[in-house]
């Protein structure tokens, strides 16, 4: 998180170096991120230097972020760490920790049945983000943050998105075509990538065969919710040579089974449902 809060909020300056975030909010957030993804509590130079700023203005800013709460000050050491608001932000009878709970004995039986990781992903309008994932021995470890910017046309996660929008909707958030390629067997046309999903809507689950990664494939089928709309949906990651069309075909139709019988086995999905607006 903090390369891309770097990359996405510096600017070069004269002689070509670049300078740290600009404002005060981002600033604090450069700081908080750089905080909460160290694998251990950080000296206020050590932040000063990831977040690219001066240690006056770190330090002034630490100050704040501990007066908020997000941020604790290790006396003994002098080092920085992210305190339980900033770890674990939402309370821990929020509908999402409640599904998260609910949720977990099922993906563990779905991951030792296919033999393969399995990740549940909830929507928040078009964003998506990881709730829980389970592994079984030997599967692969896809996920690392729990918000994903994997491409909507060439992930799975992505596509059983965009199979829970209309054709409207889907050309308004992918915006012109070609869409990005990032491997030979990305979808780049929108033609194409309508028939896919055309595709994926029959057999009730959507496919990605090394179109953002060559060698990974993921399988996903979205979780209906109460109203004939979706509410995230479950994916499984594996690798590509594994996954000829048969074994595609059992995973999605094992998700998608799954996915089914979920509104009627977690009773937090309702809660869950309103809280991301579906």
């Amino acid at each position: 998180m903090v390369k891309s809060a770097d990359e996405e909020r510096t600017k070069a300056n004269s002689d070509g170096e670049r300078e740290g975030p600009a404002g005060t909010l981002a600033r604090g957030l450069a700081i908080l991120d750089a905080i909460v993804d160290a694998p251990q509590p950080l000296l206020l130079g050590e932040i000063a230097t990831l977040t690219r700023l001066d240690q006056s203005t770190t330090l002034r800013l630490l100050r704040t972020l501990e007066d908020s709460g997000y941020v604790v000050r290790l006396a003994d050491s002098k080092r920085y760490a992210p305190s339980p608001k900033a770890l674990l932000p939402l309370p821990l009878m929020h509908p999402i920790n409640q599904l998260r709970r609910e949720s977990h004995s099922i993906l563990i039986e779905l991951a030792r049945t296919l033999r393969e990781t399995v990740v549940l992903v909830l929507y928040l309008s078009t964003e998506r983000m990881v709730t829980d994932i389970a592994q079984a021995p030997g599967s692969l470890s896809p996920y690392y943050n729990t918000w994903l910017h994997g491409p909507l046309h060439g992930s799975g996660s992505g596509k059983a998105l965009l199979l829970s929008l209309d054709a409207e909707q889907r050309a308004a958030i992918l915006g012109p075509e070609p869409y990005k390629a990032f491997t030979a067997q990305t979808i780049t046309k929108q033609a194409d990538l309508e028939r896919d999903l055309a595709t994926s809507a029959e057999r009730g689950y959507v496919v990605a065969h090394d179109e953002h990664h060559l060698g990974l494939t993921a399988i996903a089928a979205n979780i209906p919710t109460w109203n004939n709309g979706h509410v995230g949906c479950l994916v499984v990651t594996g690798h590509s040579r594994d996954m000829d069309e048969a074994r595609v075909a059992d995973i999605g139709l094992e998700l998608v089974r799954v996915a089914k019988l979920m509104p009627y086995q977690l009773s937090s999905l309702r809660s869950v449902a309103h809280v991301v607006g579906k």
